[in-house]
C-alpha cells in the first residue's frame, strides 16, 4: 500500500486504522465519558468540604462522599474499558503497517535494494516501527484525553467562577504551546543530525561484523576503528546538543506553568480571604489547577515526542512512497506447455545514468539448447541474466518466452520457467532442507532428497548427524563453498524449471570442487534450456552456442571450435587462459 507523494504521516496512520473504526469510536466515547467524570469529581469534593464547614448533617456529607466515590470508580472502569477496547486497535494497526512495509520492501526492485545500506535501512525500520506504536499510544491515550479535559475544565471555570480564572488558564496554555512549538522546531535539526549519525554508525558496525573474515584476513581492525571514532563522535555531539536544547525547553516550559499556577492561586487566595469564595471553592480551584497542570505539562512532552516520532516516521513514509518500477501484468498470460524458447528481440538496456550496456541485442535460444555468454567485465553478461529475471526492464526491444513477452507473464509463471545457480549462493540461517525448499515452498522431504541427489550432495547431507535438519549458519557459513553451491543447485532444480541459468556458478571454486560442481551442473542440465555466464571458458566449451559480448552487443557467436577458427576475441581469451593455466602448472 504505497503512499502517494502528498500523503502525510498522519494520513498514513489513519488509513491503517480504517478497519478498526468501530473500536476506535468506542474507545473515544469511553475516553470522553471518563474525562467528564474526572472533571466533575472536584465539584463533589467541594460539597463535602463546604458541608463540613457549614456543619451539615453527617448523612448529607456521607451522600456527597458516596457520589464522589461512585464518580471515581466509574472513571476507573471507563478508563479500563477504553484501554481494553483500544488494545486490539494498537496491535492490529501496527501489524498492518509492518506487513505493508515488509511486503512493499520485497516488491521494490533490486535496483532500490542495491542503493541502500543494510545497517541504515535496519535502523529506519526499527525507529519507524517504534515511532508508529508510540504515536498510536500518544494520540489516543494521552493527547485526546488532555484536550478533552482541558475543554471541560475551562468550561466549568467559566461557568462557576469569574472569567479571570479561565483567562489565566487559557493564557498559560497559549503561551506554553507557542513556546513549545518554537523551541521544539529549533531542537529538531539536532534530532535529525543524531538520526543520520546513528544510521552511519549502525551501517559501519554491520558492515564490519558482517565481513569479519575479510577484516581478520587483512588485519584491518585498527583501520576500521579509526573510521568508527569520527562517526561515533558525530553521533555523540549531535545527541548531547539535542539533549541540552531539550533541557532548556523543559526549563522554559516549567517556568511558564509555575507562573500560570502562581497567578491563579494568588487570585483564589485573595477572594477566599474576602469570603467571596468558600474553603470548598479554594479546594475546587486548586484541584482544577492540579488537574490542568498535569495535562498542560504533558502537552510539551507530547509535542516534542510527536515531532521526534514524525521525524522517525519519515523514513518509513519514504520507503512506502518508493515506486515499484517493475509492474506485474494486470491479467498475466499463462504458457500451457513450456518449451523453454528464449528470444531477445532488438533489446537495449541502459542504467539510470544513461550508460548503455546493451544495444540492439538479437539472439534466439531454442528449447533444450546449451548456450553461454562470455566477455570482459561490464560487457553485459550479468545484465542479460537480470533482464531474464525481470530485475530490470529493457529500455528498448522485447524478451519473449515461447513467443510470449516476458513482461506479460506473472511472477509464478516466470518462477516455474526460470531458476538460477548464482556465483555466490546466498543461504538463509536455517536448515539445509529449508534452504532447498526455498526453491519450491511446500516441497516434500522426498522431493528435497531427489533434488539433492541430482545436485550430488545427498550423500554428504545423509552423513550429517541431523541430516537435512542441519543448520547452515548465517549465510551458510557452516558449509564449504562447494557444499553451498550444491545446495544452491538443488534449490534451483527442485521446481523442475525449463530454463536453468548458471551465473559463473564455478568461478569461485578450486579445481577439485569446480570439477564436481560442473558434473552436477551437466547432470541437471539434461532436458532443459541452459544459459551459462562464464569466466572460465573451459566450463562452457561444450555449449551449442557461445555468445561473446562486447561494445554493448554480440561481438561473436558460434560453437567453441567455430570461434577458435575465427581467431577473434574468443580465441584470444582462450589462448590467454590456456597459457595462464600452463604457467600455473
Amino acid at each position: 500500500m504505497p503512499l502517494k507523494p502528498n500523503d502525510s504521516s498522519v494520513f498514513y496512520l489513519t488509513r491503517f486504522g480504517k478497519p478498526y473504526l468501530p473500536l476506535i469510536l468506542l474507545s473515544l466515547g469511553l475516553l470522553v465519558a471518563g474525562r467528564v467524570l474526572v472533571s466533575i469529581q472536584p465539584i463533589w469534593l467541594k460539597k463535602v468540604i463546604d458541608g463540613i464547614a457549614e456543619d451539615n448533617a453527617f448523612t448529607v456529607i456521607l451522600g456527597f462522599l458516596g457520589v464522589y466515590f461512585v464518580l471515581s470508580l466509574g472513571q476507573i472502569l471507563l478508563d479500563f474499558f477504553r484501554d481494553f477496547s483500544f488494545a486490539p486497535v494498537q496491535q492490529g494497526v501496527s501489524t498492518k503497517m509492518l506487513t505493508a512495509l515488509y511486503t512493499h520492501l520485497l516488491d521494490l526492485p533490486v535496483a532500490y535494494h542495491h542503493e541502500q545500506k543494510l545497517g541504515a535501512l535496519s535502523k529506519k525500520l526499527t525507529r519507524g516501527g517504534r515511532a508508529f506504536a508510540f504515536m498510536m499510544d500518544i494520540v489516543v491515550l494521552t493527547l485526546l484525553p488532555t484536550f478533552v479535559e482541558l475543554i471541560i475544565v475551562t468550561t466549568l471555570l467559566l461557568t462557576l467562577y469569574a472569567p479571570i480564572y479561565a483567562a489565566v488558564t487559557l493564557g498559560t496554555v497559549i503561551v506554553y504551546t507557542v513556546f513549545t512549538v518554537w523551541a521544539t522546531e529549533k531542537r529538531q535539526r539536532w534530532r535529525l543530525a543524531a538520526n543520520e549519525a546513528e544510521d552511519a554508525v549502525s551501517s559501519h558496525e554491520i558492515d564490519s561484523v558482517g565481513n569479519i573474515d575479510t577484516v581478520k584476513y587483512f588485519n584491518n581492525e585498527p583501520w576500521l576503528k579509526r573510521q568508527y571514532h569520527p562517526l561515533i563522535g558525530t553521533w555523540h555531539v549531535a545527541n548531547v546538543t539535542s539533549n541540552r536544547v531539550f533541557a532548556m525547553v523543559a526549563g522554559g516550559q516549567g517556568l511558564i506553568l509555575a507562573l500560570g499556577m502562581g497567578i491563579t492561586l494568588y487570585l483564589a487566595v485573595r477572594q477566599a480571604g474576602s469570603r467571596v469564595l468558600t474553603v470548598g471553592d479554594l479546594v475546587l480551584l486548586t484541584a482544577y489547577i492540579v488537574r490542568l497542570t498535569a495535562p498542560i505539562s504533558t502537552l510539551g512532552f507530547i509535542y516534542r515526542e510527536m515531532k521526534d516520532n514524525f521525524t522517525d516516521l519519515q523514513g518509513i513514509s519514504r520507503i512506502l512512497q518508493e515506486e515499484v518500477t517493475i509492474k506485474e501484468p494486470t491479467n498475466p498470460r499463462v504458457i500451457e506447455t513450456v518449451r523453454g524458447d528464449v528470444l531477445f528481440d532488438h533489446v537495449d538496456f541502459s542504467y539510470g545514468d544513461d550508460r548503455r550496456i546493451l544495444s540492439d541485442v538479437n539472439l534466439h535460444i531454442k528449447p533444450g539448447m546449451r548456450v553461454a555468454f562470455v566477455g570482459p567485465s561490464g560487457a553485459g553478461k550479468s545484465t542479460i541474466v537480470k533482464l531474464l529475471f525481470r530485475f530490470f526492464e529493457p529500455t528498448g526491444g522485447n524478451i519473449l518466452i515461447d513467443g510470449v513477452p516476458l513482461n506479460e507473464l506473472g511472477k509464478e509463471a516466470r518462477h516455474d520457467i526460470f531458476a538460477i545457480v548464482p556465483q555466490e549462493p546466498s543461504l538463509f540461517n536455517d536448515t539445509i532442507a529449508a534452504n532447498i525448499r526455498f526453491g519450491k515452498p511446500g516441497a516434500t522431504l522426498r522431493e528435497i532428497e531427489e533434488a539433492a541427489k541430482l545436485a550430488n550432495i545427498h550423500d554428504f547431507i545423509d552423513g550429517l548427524p541431523q541430516r537435512y535438519e542441519t543448520m547452515v549458519g548465517e549465510r551458510g557459513v557452516k558449509l564449504s563453498g562447494g557444499e553451498k553451491q550444491r545446495v544452491a543447485i538443488a534449490r534451483a532444480i527442485i521446481r523442475n524449471p525449463k530454463v536453468l541459468v548458471f551465473d559463473e556458478a564455478t568461478s569461485s571454486l578450486d579445481s577439485a570442487n569446480e570439477k564436481e560442481i560442473q558434473e552436477a551442473l551437466d547432470t541437471v542440465a539434461e532436458g532443459r534450456t541452459t544459459i551459462a555466464v562464464a569466466h572460465r571458458l573451459s566450463t562452457i566449451a561444450g555449449s551449442d552456442t557461445i555468445y561473446v559480448l562486447g561494445s554493448g552487443g554480440i561481438a561473436e557467436q558460434g560453437t567453441h571450435d567455430e570461434l577458435l577458427r575465427k581467431d577473434g576475441a574468443y580465441a584470444r581469451l582462450w589462448r590467454t587462459q590456456i597459457s595462464s593455466k600452463g604457467d600455473r602448472e
